[in-house]
């Protein structure tokens, strides 16, 4: 019989993650599983999600299931992996994008989810090496980091879209431009760009993007960037834009690469851009990242 880690987020906020958990649990043990053998987890912060994930890993759990938002799993999945990969990971998505859960067909409805890791089919997914952390799904900098750059967890919850226009008008008014220098695997070149995104598959939170033949497990990721945006443009299309929908916008430039690596071109600059990865906070430039090719597994619905 498999044995289970149910990895749920104290600090979520979210009145129903309680009853949730529950309803998981008791799914699961109507369909056989022993109760010994379902463990919920309950870190006190990422970086602890992380190293329970990779010493469930270690001690051979059959399968962990974050319940959490790209973020949240994001840790569990570059733990798992570090741990030595063998464990399997479900995913009921609860967080607010879900664009990991979404590239994957993941239902977003918890009882079809709860479902597909019962009966679903197991599929073997890239993950990405950024320096020391791991992306799943995307790495952004520039315009649409520097949005969402203030935008906290809660206001999220609260506002969902329109919490990335407070500090639109600002940011755009500011109209900063970073320079950049990328290595790829074709060779060495220089950009001025608004912002620059990296996916790992064929969809941005879900929304069609410009690679229709990327795929999960391709060992590519695919990079976009924007020299120029209209103001009036950004404003008319930010959700778009924030949910990955650049079809408004002609000035992208895309291009794909099994690692690459941002550093800054201009060297005496005093503005770094930061990163976010899957949504969260993370390093300055510069960045190296590399594509781990089929490096988790994750049960998805049948094809």
């Amino acid at each position: 019989m498999e044995t289970v880690y149910l990895f749920v987020n104290p600090f979520s906020g979210k009145k129903n993650e309680k009853d949730l958990t529950q309803h998981i649990k008791e799914s699961f043990l109507q369909h056989g599983f022993l109760e010994q053998n379902i463990t919920i987890v309950t870190p006190e912060s990422a970086s602890d999600a992380f190293e329970k994930a990779k010493a469930a890993s270690r001690k051979g759990i059959d399968l962990v299931i974050p319940l959490g938002g790209d973020g949240t799993i994001n840790k569990i999945i570059g733990g798992v992996h570090e741990g030595g990969h063998h464990t399997k990971i479900g995913l009921i998505p609860s967080g607010t994008v879900n664009n990991f859960a979404k590239s994957l067909s993941i239902p977003l409805d918890p009882d079809l989810a709860i479902d597909t890791i019962l009966n679903g089919q197991d599929k073997k997914v890239d993950l990405c090496k950024v320096n020391e952390h791991y992306m799943i799904s995307s790495l952004t900098l520039g315009l649409l980091a520097d949005i969402a750059a203030n935008v906290t967890t809660e206001e999220k919850r609260k506002f969902g879209p329109l919490a990335f226009l407070k500090d639109s008008y600002r940011i755009l008014k500011r109209n900063r431009s970073y320079y950049l220098t990328l290595v790829d695997d074709n060779g060495q070149f220089a950009i001025k760009t608004k912002f620059l995104l990296v996916t790992m598959t064929n969809s941005i939170a879900g929304f069609p993007s410009f690679s229709p033949s990327a795929t999960v497990n391709d060992g590519l990721l695919q990079v976009y960037t924007m020299k120029k945006v209209s103001f009036m443009k950004f404003l008319l299309h930010i959700n778009d834009f924030r949910k990955g929908d650049f079809s408004m916008a002609e000035e992208i430039t895309h291009f794909s690469t099994k690692k690459l690596s941002i550093t800054p071109s201009r060297i005496k600059t005093l503005i770094l851009p930061r990163t976010r990865i899957d949504g969260d906070k993370s390093d300055m430039v510069p960045v190296s990242l590399t594509v781990l090719n089929e490096a988790v597994t994750v049960r998805v619905p049948h094809s």
